[in-house]
């Protein structure tokens, strides 16, 4: 007879409020000599109760068992070569919830697996981490395999969806594309007039803007110091007092303290947002405005301070989300800038190809993250396009490979 307990890996739950439950394994032992077997009833639950595949948990009594598995998705029946109690079977499910279900992070299991060239991760939606899945595991072969069989239907399947709306060929759509198409065409054109005005405004203008932000260069003094702080009197902040007095503090500390460790630079970053009653994630802000200056794709800046934006960026999406809105901030009146500070911290692994893509993907700007306003976010996401084609393009040409 099946149970409700907690959901729990190999260290076991016993708070009776936690909402996390599972449905215990229910075996039935049929044949005898060499063709016993034990048939899982409900490994249908226990796998919903999981959010997991029911084949992918029955195969993983298998790898552990060193027996032969059927899974018949049809039928629903689970089939575990010879003969094997509850109480054994139950123990391998706090094993498989241990390694394929809980965070590594939180312990919560709210994971999802992300396949990326041929590694499983999971993907954590409670506290956003992203872990590697132990793949020395036999169980990992069968979860790539899965992973490859489901991606070649999806394509299938679209592709016929495509041919079904092609044949079908619909007018009313097809009315909507022309308008689009023209509307388009329209801002383009508006878009190149208002660029090649800019452009002779900028040209005009050149040398003074370069010497209103990084001021006049001595030519005999053309080299950084080893920490990369060179020019970070020269960034412009917010007029947010709190803001400026946090930055100013921050440059000071690096100015005065030349030879500071990445750790005493971040604890000066955190200090400094406290004491000034900024928001957590404010201090991101704070850091990027002091360690990237507007020529970082001149004198490495990102790459002499990763360790520093990687420390307090961390691998919480949100946190790269507000990376990717400061840099929105920094380079809105330099668009051209924006998508070379996005490649270079994507380079650097700073942020990942998935929250990038997340921007790109989003209608409006989100409101939680939105500073420069919706004008100028257009602007900076059209000069993204051929970054954001590239990344996709990658993306796709990974899964081909995954395919063949």
């Amino acid at each position: 007879m099946s149970r409700v307990i907690n959901i729990s890996g190999l260290t076991p739950v016993d708070d009776p409020e936690y909402r996390y439950k599972m449905t215990t394994v229910v075996g039935k032992v049929e044949g005898r000599g060499n063709g016993i077997k034990t048939v899982i009833d409900n490994v249908t639950q226990v796998a919903l109760g999981l959010h997991r595949d029911p084949g992918e948990v029955n195969k993983f009594f298998g790898c552990e068992l060193g027996a032969q598995t059927t899974w018949n998705p049809e039928t629903e029946r689970a089939v575990v070569n010879g003969s094997h109690t509850d109480r054994d079977l139950q123990t391998l499910v706090h094993k498989y919830v241990e390694l394929f279900v809980l965070c590594p992070s939180c312990r919560l299991p709210e994971t999802e697996y992300k396949v990326k060239n041929e590694m499983i991760w999971h993907k954590c939606a409670a506290c956003g981490a992203k872990e590697a899945v132990d793949m020395t595991h036999k169980l990992c072969t069968y979860i790539l395999a899965q992973h490859k069989k489901a991606k070649k239907e999806a394509a299938k399947g679209d592709k016929k969806d495509k041919k079904a709306k092609k044949e079908k060929g619909d007018e009313k759509k097809e009315k909507k594309e022309k308008k689009e198409k023209k509307e388009k065409k329209e801002k383009k054109e508006k878009k190149e007039k208002k660029e090649k005005k800019e452009a002779t405004t900028a040209k005009e203008g050149a040398n003074h803007l370069e010497e209103s932000i990084f001021g006049k260069k001595d030519s005999s003094d053309s080299s950084s110091d080893d920490e990369g702080i060179s020019g970070i009197e020269n960034v412009t902040l917010d007029d947010n007092a709190a803001f400026t007095e946090a930055s100013n503090g921050f440059k000071t500390y690096l100015n005065n303290n030349p030879e500071a460790t990445v750790a005493q630079k971040v604890e000066s970053v955190k200090n400094q947002q406290m004491a000034s009653a900024l928001k957590t994630f404010e201090r991101i802000h704070v850091a990027m405005r002091v360690l990237i200056t507007p020529e970082f794709f001149k004198i490495n800046d990102i790459q002499t301070n990763k360790a520093v934006l990687t420390s307090l960026i961390g691998t919480s999406s949100a946190n790269m989300r507000h990376a990717i809105a400061n840099g929105e901030y920094m380079f809105q009146d330099s668009p051209a800038v924006f998508p070379v500070l996005i490649k270079t911290l994507y380079d650097e692994d700073i942020i990942d190809e998935d929250t990038i893509l997340f921007w790109a993907g989003e209608e409006e700007g989100n409101e939680d993250y939105d500073i420069v306003g919706e004008e100028k976010s257009k602007v900076l996401r059209e000069k993204m396009v051929p970054l954001i084609e590239w990344l996709e393009e990658d993306e796709e040409s990974e899964e081909e490979e995954d395919e063949e």
